[in-house]
This record gives structure tokens, C-alpha cells and sequence, in this order.
């Protein structure tokens, strides 16, 4: 399992819900098993979290018959270009299902079905594990995808060049590209701040640096690197809105390189919301 590679119950029964998330938690640790009961606790948590598969029951309320909040999740799913493997799960009998389950294989390109009425933890563990081997068959990573998250609408070349040569890089361009995905590549996909769709090239203290949020961990984050020799200083003077270290410089990166050159950190940034970042 990745940190990208998260899993996501939308169940509205209590029971059903246990089911499935116990049979999904015995294969992988907990904190990368999201629930959400209805239509808004999947939306705020799909806009937040990228999933690798998902189990979606199309009925989302057990006193309305006719209720498929199931379906405008999997379309939210859709909407934000993600390849979660999609389990399409219903209650239903009669020509309702075959309906649902066709428009669910055709409009969203769900990965499978399954009925509550048969299902049983193995078959929930086999469709976990395909799904899983299908979202990373399409999601095969490329070696400018750590770069591409982070030089905004820039040219590429033009990008590059005035990076690397901002804070020394000494390495030729898949070198560098190496060095970023190495870097922060594990927090991809990233979703930068409204007006900041570029990291910020300091050429003055050597620094390259952007608040982002990772839909692979859910969580606010400071992406930095820069000239080895200048970067703890460049780092304790970055501006108020992107500084996790205070003054003190004493926070702890989640991630640290050094190479060509070059020293990168990726830092948390502690009480970041959603809300602040632009859209998928």
C-alpha cells in the first residue's frame, strides 16, 4: 500500500458498514480506511482524499427506497479525474439493479458489483485486492509527475531552467526530476492554494518552496528545497503565510534529501484546511 492508496466505505447502514470495514482493515492499517454514511461526509472526504478503491452502496438511506446518493458519489469520484477502482454495492432485486448496475458500469466505469445479499468478507478482500491492482495499472507513476504538480501553468523547459539554476542544481533534468519525486512524490496528488499554482522561486536566497495540500495523506504541507548551504537560514526566513518552523526552526520534516547540490524538506502544515486550496 501506498500513501495514495487509501479506501473508502460509503455505507448508510451501521451494520453493513462494520462488515466492510473490518473485512478492508484486516488487510491494511486503519488510518487508510475512510468512512462516510451519506452523500456530504463522501464529498468532503473525496474533495480532501484520494482513494484507490471504493465501495459505494447506490442507496444512502434506508427509509427512502428510491434514494441513489450512491450514484452522484461515484460522479463525484469522476469529477475529480481520480482512477478509483469503484465496488458498486446494493441491497436491490429486480430490474432496478440491472439498471443501476449498468448506468454505474457505463456512466462511472465501476470496477465490479456486488450484491449485500451474497457478499461475504473473502469476496470483499478478493474485490479490495483487484481493485487495487487495477487503480495502480492506470496509475502507473511518471518521472515529471512530482514536477509537473508544482510549476503550475509555466513551460516546461523554461520551468526547469530557471529552477535549477535558482538554487544550483548540479544534476542534469531526469536527475532532477528524480530528486523531486523522491522528494515529495509519495504526496502526490497535490492541490495548491488558490493564486499559487507555482512554487514560489526565490533566486535571491536560493529556495524553491509551496504550500500544497496532499490528497494522498489529507493533510496541509510545505514542499522547500533548495542550495544545501543556504537552506536551514532560507528556511527561517520564508513569509508568515508559508513558515511551519516559527522563528525557533525547530519542527520536524516528514521528509528530508540532500543531492546535487541541493537540500529538500517536506514539512506538515499543522492546521491547514481543505478550504484553503483551490479545487481538484
Amino acid at each position: 500500500m501506498g500513501p495514495s492508496e487509501n479506501i473508502l466505505i460509503v455505507e448508510d447502514e451501521d451494520e453493513w458498514r462494520k462488515i466492510y470495514e473490518r473485512a478492508v482493515s484486516s488487510q491494511l492499517p486503519a488510518q487508510t480506511v475512510k468512512v462516510a454514511k451519506n452523500f456530504a461526509d463522501a464529498e468532503r472526504l473525496i474533495d480532501s482524499t484520494q482513494f484507490a478503491v471504493a465501495f459505494v452502496d447506490v442507496g444512502l438511506d434506508v427509509t427512502d427506497d428510491h434514494n441513489v446518493d450512491g450514484l452522484r458519489v461515484m460522479e463525484k469520484i469522476r469529477a475529480t479525474g481520480d482512477e478509483t477502482s469503484i465496488v458498486v454495492v446494493t441491497g436491490r432485486s429486480g430490474q432496478d439493479v440491472v439498471r443501476i448496475t449498468r448506468d454505474a458500469i457505463k456512466k462511472y466505469d465501476a470496477y465490479d458489483t456486488v450484491g449485500k445479499s451474497t457478499v461475504d468478507p473473502d469476496e470483499i478482500e478478493n474485490l479490495l485486492t483487484g481493485g487495487l491492482k487495477a487503480y495502480r495499472d492506470k496509475t502507473a507513476p511518471d518521472r515529471m509527475d512530482a514536477r509537473n504538480a508544482i510549476r503550475g501553468n509555466a513551460d516546461a523547459a523554461t520551468w526547469d531552467y530557471r529552477v535549477t539554476q535558482a538554487v544550483g542544481f548540479t544534476g542534469n533534468s531526469n536527475e532532477f526530476y528524480k530528486f523531486l519525486d523522491r522528494l515529495f512524490g509519495r504526496y502526490l496528488p497535490l492541490v495548491a492554494r488558490a493564486g499559487h499554482g507555482q512554487a514560489h522561486v526565490d533566486a535571491e536566497k536560493k529556495i524553491v518552496y509551496g504550500k500544497y495540500w496532499s490528497r494522498a495523506i489529507a493533510t496541509g504541507l510545505l514542499i522547500c528545497f533548495g542550495a544545501a548551504d543556504m537552506f536551514t537560514e532560507a528556511l527561517e526566513a520564508m513569509p508568515d503565510d508559508v513558515n511551519v518552523l516559527g522563528r525557533g526552526g525547530d519542527a520536524a520534516p516528514i521528509k528530508e534529501l540532500a543531492g546535487h547540490g541541493v537540500k529538500g524538506a517536506v514539512f506538515v502544515a499543522a492546521g491547514s484546511k481543505r478550504e484553503e486550496f483551490g479545487a481538484k
